[in-house]
């Protein structure tokens, strides 16, 4: 290993460490939106997991958070709703209840942490040029979204693993039961890699499809049908409210709103509520239609491009995109990288790796205290967009890089007459 990979190393064990030491001291709350916002009480997502484990002991809906109505036991109420299938709080969430929260918290921090070395321990078996390897190390080493997931003791990093293993796979063409596995265990730990389904269908993984299908039946289905509006409050999830200015959301359809709402607020004008809905829908869509397209017409995939086009086209699509959730970006930041080095993921890589702007917004940490700053516009206005920017434009640059990719092939054998259309035959008499 050269002395430049060493010393890249050395730093980023030390800003890695930098994290952990602030888990414990806040020390970098300040540069964070929702470790200022929660007044460095931690683990608010975790406790939410937790709290769905209790409510399964003592026979309650693991979507019910009314305090008065279930045996409460987070400490000063610091949690948020628990959101996913009903899978990980019967099991997980159950068995973390043997401890105390605040124990069960710290073993799931320490837990997470684990799962971040064993993604870098996969990395160097993966890779076999050591300085190539110190600098993937050091991606997920320098991670800020990382700080926040264990303050928040969220779950996205457990989902990241899996998606690491899944394009770790498809990097050796090994698409078998591992592959299958890894893919069926995400969506019922964490449901935006149900958005592949498209992509197991162009492969033809019908047991992976079958197997999820009949988890999902086996795992929800009798819990939804004995718990009446379960279901209802599992699907609100998907369902989005009309939009509106919230200083956590750093998705990319937000950002669109706040774009929308800051030139019209420039041009003196009130958009209708129906202009906003119809852009959200169509930023959607447009998504959606994209990356089918590029499945349907290229002709050899690239699976791993694929893949982490569909990846990427989460942060776009979904409603709600907190900083932690970009924890999920990573493994396709590494594994892009660790096939072919670009200028562009670096830059990429390094726009997301860095806390946002909040700090130079609010230094003095008002968002603590004045509750209505969540839900209104930051002015000058351009602080408002550069924020939100911050972390959604990186994204859309991302997946223009991973369509262009896709589809710079596709455009070729257009230029030279051949059309293709999976599943028929192309027109110049190739088979799918």
């Amino acid at each position: 290993m050269s002395t430049r990979s060493r010393l890249l190393l050395g730093v980023a064990v030390f800003l890695h460490a930098t994290m952990l030491v602030s888990w414990r001291t806040g020390i970098l709350n300040p540069l964070f939106f929702d470790a200022t916002v929660t007044h460095g009480r931690r683990g608010w997502d975790f406790y939410a997991l937790y709290q769905a484990g209790r409510n399964v002991l003592t026979g309650h809906s693991v979507y019910e958070s009314d305090g008065a109505a279930i045996d409460m036991v987070i400490p000063d109420g610091t949690y948020t709703p628990f959101r996913y299938l009903p899978l990980p709080a019967y099991t997980v969430g159950a068995f973390l209840n043997l401890v105390s929260p605040l124990w069960a918290y710290r073993i799931w921090v320490a837990f997470v942490e684990g799962i971040l070395l064993l993604c870098i321990a996969l990395t160097w078996r993966a890779v076999r040029d050591v300085d190539l390897f110190a600098r993937l190390a050091a991606m997920w080493l320098c991670y800020t979204p990382f700080y926040l997931e264990l303050y928040m003791g969220q779950f996205s990093l457990v989902q990241g693993a899996m998606i690491y293993v899944t394009l770790l796979l498809a990097l050796r063409g090994k698409l078998d039961l591992g592959f299958d596995l890894a893919w069926v265990g995400s969506v019922l730990w964490k449901q935006n890699t149900a958005l592949w389904v498209p992509v197991m269908v162009r492969l033809k993984r019908w047991r992976a499809l079958a197997l999820l299908a009949l988890l999902l039946a086996l795992t929800a289905g009798p819990y939804f049908a004995f718990y009446p509006g379960s279901l209802g409050a599992f699907a609100r999830n998907f369902s989005g409210e009309a939009p509106w200015f919230q200083l956590g959301n750093l998705g990319f359809r937000q950002l669109v709103f706040d774009v929308m709402w800051s030139v019209g607020d420039v041009l003196e004008l009130e958009l209708a509520t129906s202009l906003y809905v119809g852009a959200q829908g169509a930023v959607a869509g447009g998504v959606l239609l994209i990356s089918l397209a590029l499945l349907l017409l290229d002709r050899q995939p690239d699976w791993v491009l694929h893949l982490s086009l569909w990846v990427t086209g989460f942060f776009l699509l979904y409603h709600h995109v907190w900083e932690h959730h970009y924890v999920m970006l990573l493994p396709v930041l590494v594994a892009l990288s660790m096939r072919a080095e670009s200028p562009w993921l670096w830059i990429i890589y390094v726009v997301l790796a860095l806390p946002t702007p909040f700090y130079l917004i609010d230094p003095r940490g008002q968002v603590a205290v004045l509750d209505a700053m969540r839900w209104t516009p930051i002015r000058p206005l351009w602080q408002d967009i550069a924020y939100h920017a911050s972390k959604a434009i990186p994204a859309l640059v991302l997946y223009g890089f991973l369509a262009w990719q896709i589809a710079s092939p596709v455009l070729r054998g257009w230029r030279s007459g051949s059309f293709y259309l999976w599943p028929f035959t192309s027109s110049t008499g190739a088979s799918p």
